[in-house]
């Protein structure tokens, strides 16, 4: 594994342009071959614009992470603070609404670095959990997640363009780490 110069820092509003960038080109590497164009495009409109990623970092409710080894840009994820977890009453949680690990790093522990640094923020936060959706027919990310701790504990629809598809709420109780 080759993650010993990889560092984690908050987005600022200058990282909006290469964010939104890298936000969608790794959402279409992960999606693309499962959904059509319009629908892929409908969506990275409505969700990866320098706009749109300069607004989410501005907003007090979200923190954009990113990784990187030597400047550039490998991984980013995006939290929603103070989110209770909708199958899981009376907890206080972080809602991890983005993730993604740039295809050439798959394998080299940069996921696990990530979802660390996440697990950790939220538990600075005092959250008792840490949850995400997650598209049920994704199964390598859904045992990565489970790989993380995370269990599922629901199910959510996401509209990705005119296609609603079916997402697995999953949970990770953060009292225990």
């Amino acid at each position: 594994m080759m993650t010993d110069a990889l560092s984690f820092r908050r987005a600022t509003e200058q990282d909006a342009k290469s964010l939104a960038e890298f936000a969608e080109k790794t959402f279409r590497d992960t999606y693309t071959q499962f959904n059509t164009p319009e629908d892929m495009d409908a969506h990275c409109a409505k969700s990866f614009s320098e706009e749109i990623q300069c607004a989410e970092i501005r907003d007090s409710r979200r923190e954009s992470w990113l990784g990187e080894i030597d400047g550039k840009l490998i991984a980013f994820a995006q939290l929603i603070l103070d989110k209770p977890c909708p199958p899981v009453n009376g907890k206080r949680g972080v809602e991890i609404l983005r993730f993604y690990v740039d295809a050439s790093q798959h394998g080299k522990g940069v996921a696990y670095r990530l979802m660390d640094e996440l697990a950790a923020r939220a538990t600075a936060l005092s959250a008792d959990v840490l949850w995400l959706c997650v598209w049920n027919q994704n199964a390598h990310a859904t045992a990565f997640y489970e790989r993380c701790q995370f269990a599922k504990v629901g199910t959510t629809t996401f509209t990705l363009g005119a296609e609603v598809q079916q997402d697995w709420v999953m949970c990770r109780d953060l009292r225990r780490i």
